[in-house]
């Protein structure tokens, strides 16, 4: 295990002095040492929910992958603060979203694939201009319109 692969240094500090009394102090040594043993905890409960997804022939790794392999380590207790943390993640998540832009009433395609891109922050959708204006001018077999 690298270095790389730790948690940074300063995310252990910000964990560990958030526990621990205000008068305590941490050796670096502790620190480092708290570092590995996250890093490989990640390794373990991910490899344990790959298992899980290659069983399943599955090829995405899902929230749920993860809960049902921290239930397969017996870490049982950690459950709970993993669906809160969750649901704190999602509620922070769909308040910072912007609301989607007003959708144009011209059937230009152009438009619809800029307005189809804009709502979707960027994220590619897969989607072609025929697929986005449904029932306008789709494509036949052999590239003409209907």
């Amino acid at each position: 295990m690298g270095d790389a692969d730790r948690l940074p240094m300063a995310n252990v500090n910000r964990i560990v002095t958030s526990i621990l009394p205000k008068d305590a102090a941490v050796a670096k040594e502790a620190k480092v040492a708290i570092s590995a043993c996250a890093t490989v905890f990640v390794h373990y409960i991910t490899e344990l929910a790959v298992q899980q997804c290659d069983k399943r022939k599955k090829v995405t790794l899902q929230y749920e992958d993860i809960l049902e392999a921290i239930r397969e380590a017996e870490f049982n207790e950690f459950e709970e603060p993993l669906r809160e943390a969750l649901a704190a993640f999602r509620a922070q998540n769909s308040a910072s979203k912007k609301p989607p832009a007003k959708k144009q009433k011209t059937g230009d395609a152009g438009a619809a694939s800029a307005l189809d891109t804009s709502v979707n922050n960027g994220a590619d959708t897969s989607m072609n201009d025929a697929s986005v204006n449904e029932g306008a001018g789709e494509e036949a077999p052999g590239g003409q319109e209907a």
